[in-house]
Formats: structure tokens, sequence, C-alpha cells
């Protein structure tokens, strides 16, 4: 069963909430140009960001970067209930500049992971995210600047739990010899994601046999290695084509695509458009999704 408790937007904020009493693994894109918080409010999940996996827990909150890789997968009891909130930089940054509020790139770049709050402060946070939702379906005078006084709050408080827990101790990631083998990989093929090594030469390279890896890596990504290692080119390609003078068809070759016509089928598979058109609007289309 999944049921959605509510799903509400304005520009540059989405907010829903979703339980699921089901086995359930991200299908949807699996990174994206907003940046994203998950608060957990019922069971266990597993959330691999990047290349590390963690362990998310009732009362976590994840926060995850613009363009980072990531996918929920079941911990555990299946049953689960979370509130994602799905922030446009390009929209907020300024409101939350004059506001004297941290901004996006900086909250999100230094601090992504996971947020562990006090019992006190998660209750607060709940009321702050309901808060949010109430104003976005009732819609009264004014409801946009209550629904960003807010955000701010929620802002404030992920900020300070974060910026603690480093100075302290962080939310461990989960630490099995099959996650660690798969971060290493998962390294690897961030790092050099043109090399086009197969299947088996990976395998081969970090001591493992080629039908392990390829299970352990869906297993704990999500993603099959050639899906991983297209999900890096995608985001480096996104950045030659809007920083570099390169060609479309030599930024095909610097990623060790195939053919030119791959590199277009797999660029507007991840980004709904196809490079020219990205780099002629000189950003992808923004756009806030779901499915986490």
């Amino acid at each position: 069963m999944e049921k959605t408790i509510f799903s509400e937007s304005m520009e540059g904020i989405t907010i829903d909430e979703v339980v699921r009493d089901q086995e359930y693994s991200m299908t949807m894109k699996h990174f994206h140009d907003t940046y994203e918080l998950y608060f957990l409010l019922e069971g266990e999940r597993y959330y691999f960001i990047e290349k590390e996996t963690y362990y998310v827990k009732t009362g976590d909150v994840v926060l995850v970067n613009r363009e980072q890789v990531h996918k929920t997968s079941q911990a555990g009891s299946r049953r689960h209930d979370r509130i994602l909130l799905q922030l446009s930089g390009r929209v907020l940054e300024p409101w939350l500049k004059q506001a004297g509020v941290s901004s996006l790139e900086k909250l999100f770049g230094d601090y992504y992971g996971v947020a562990r709050l006090s019992q006190g402060e998660w209750e607060e946070m709940k009321g702050l995210l309901l808060g949010i939702s109430e104003e976005l379906i009732h819609r009264r005078e004014r409801y946009e600047i209550m629904v960003r006084l807010k955000l701010s709050q929620i802002l404030l408080m992920v900020y300070r739990s974060r910026k603690k827990a480093v100075l302290k101790e962080m939310p461990p990631t989960v630490q099995t010899a099959k996650h660690g083998k798969v971060h290493e990989v998962a390294e690897y093929l961030t790092l050099h994601c043109e090399t086009g090594e197969s299947l088996e030469e990976l395998a081969e390279a970090f001591f493992i046999s080629k039908s392990y890896l390829s299970r352990i890596f869906r297993e704990v990504t999500g993603f099959s290695v050639n899906e991983y290692r297209n999900l890096a080119r995608v985001r480096k390609a996104k950045e030659l084509l809007a920083n570099s003078g390169y060609s479309i068809t030599e930024i095909s070759e610097i990623l060790g695509f195939e053919s030119i016509t791959y590199f277009e089928r797999v660029f507007k598979k991840h980004t709904d458009v196809t490079p020219l058109r990205y780099r002629k609007d000189g950003e992808g289309p923004g756009g806030i999704s779901s499915g986490t």
C-alpha cells in the first residue's frame, strides 16, 4: 500500500508526505537540480548518497545536495512514513540571503548527509513541516511569507544540528565488507567515469567476481554499474556544457561514450533535454521531481 497524505507546492518549494507499507526502492530520477530534505517520521531506511550508505531511522533528517546521486531502499520493516521537501536555489537563494539565513549552496555543500535531532527538536521540526503543508493547502493571505519563514526555521535547525555533529560525532555510515567494496567501486566510477572498463575488468581490479560485483552494487546503490557510471558522466557533461568551450562531440569523446548518439540518448534520459538544448538554455529545466 502507498498513500499520499499531502502534496503541495509553490514557487521554489515542494513538500509531500507519503506512507508506504510495501517494499519500495526509488525508481524515479536519481539526481536533480534541487536541494532535498528527507524527514523520516516512521520506520527505517538505507539512504545511498554519492558513495556512502547511511542507516536512517525515525527522527532523522537527510540532506541531499543538488546533483548528488541518491537512492533510498528498505532496511528492516517495509512500513515507513516520510516527508520530502525539495527546494530550488534559483528561487530561494536571494530571499534567504536577504533574511540572513545560510545559503542552500553552503548548507547542503558542507553538511549533506544525516542530521540526528533531539526529541524536542524533532517535535518542533514536525510542527514546522505540518505548518508549511497547512499554509499551502489553505493559501490564506500572504501564505508565501509564512511558508518561507517556517522554511528558514527548518534550515537553521538543520544547520545547528549538522554543525554540532561535525564538532562531536557524525551519524555513522553503514560499515560492512559489502558496503565497503561498493564504496570503493562507486568512488572509482565517480572519479574515472570516462574510462569505460567492462564489468569483468572492474571486478578483476577490485579482486571480486563479476557476478558478485553486479549483485552487491545493485543491492546497495539500486543501480547497475553501468547506470551509475552513466549518471557520473551526465553530471560531468553538464559541467562541461555549462563551463567549457568543448563541442558536444568533443564532450562525448572526453567522457568515453561510444557514439554521440548514445551520449545524447543517455543525457536526455537523465535531464529531459538534449545536450544542445541544455547548453543553449544555460542550465536544465531545474524542475522539482519526487520519488524518494
